[in-house]
């Protein structure tokens, strides 16, 4: 079905997305019974500003890795840091 990646995300198989396409293809959402959430709390962070130096190079890649997965590249060093922290305690 699923297996985890390298990022701790779950990866799909296309046997899976092509059924969840035809589903959603042949499928009036207005007709599927749902609930309405009310009491949803999103958790933000709060964020410190930082001034940090790196190599030409490195921002130049970052960028291009950020933009194939649709982030900001400030966004993708603070997801490969969080990432990082968070497998360096698990030691």
């Amino acid at each position: 079905m699923s297996e985890s990646s390298a990022t701790g995300r779950s990866e799909i198989s296309q046997e899976r997305i092509e059924e969840l396409a035809d589903y959603f293809d042949n499928t009036d959402l207005g007709e599927v019974p749902s609930e309405e959430v009310t009491d949803v709390e999103i958790e933000r962070w709060e964020l410190e500003q930082v001034s940090l130096r790196l190599p030409a190079q490195d921002v130049k890649e970052l960028r291009r890795r950020a933009a194939k997965l649709g982030v900001g590249y400030t966004t993708l060093i603070r997801m490969i840091l969080r990432d990082h922290l968070r497998s360096s305690l698990k030691r």
